[in-house]
C-alpha cells in the first residue's frame, strides 16, 4: 500500500534500514530490528512509502490487492487472482 510519508510513523520501536549504495535510484528497505520482517520501502524522489499490508494487525481490512506490480520476473507458482490488472514494472500514473 502506498501512502504519503507524512501520514506514516512507527508507534513502537525503530526500524533498521538498508539501501544498495552502488545502484542508481536505489530504494531503502526498512525492517523490524527484532525479527527482520520487511515493513516498508522508501523510494527516492516521491514523498511516499510502500507499506507491506501483511505487517498490519488486520490486513483483511484492505479487502485484497487492487493491482499486481513488478511481475516481470514472476514464477509459475506465483498466484495472481483472475481479473487483477498485472504490470511488468511500476505503471505510469
Amino acid at each position: 500500500m502506498q501512502m504519503p510519508n507524512e501520514d506514516f510513523h512507527f508507534t513502537k520501536g525503530t526500524s533498521k534500514a538498508f539501501t544498495w549504495r552502488d545502484l542508481p535510484n536505489a530504494v531503502t528497505r526498512e525492517f523490524c530490528a527484532d525479527c527482520g520482517k520487511h515493513l516498508i520501502t522508501r523510494r527516492p524522489g516521491p514523498d511516499h512509502i510502500v507499506l507491506k499490508i501483511g505487517t498490519l494487525d488486520d490486513p483483511t481490512a484492505f479487502k485484497g490487492p487492487k493491482i499486481a506490480i513488478y511481475c516481470e520476473g514472476r514464477q509459475p507458482f506465483h498466484f495472481i487472482p483472475d481479473g487483477l490488472p498485472v504490470f511488468e514494472t511500476l505503471p505510469d500514473r
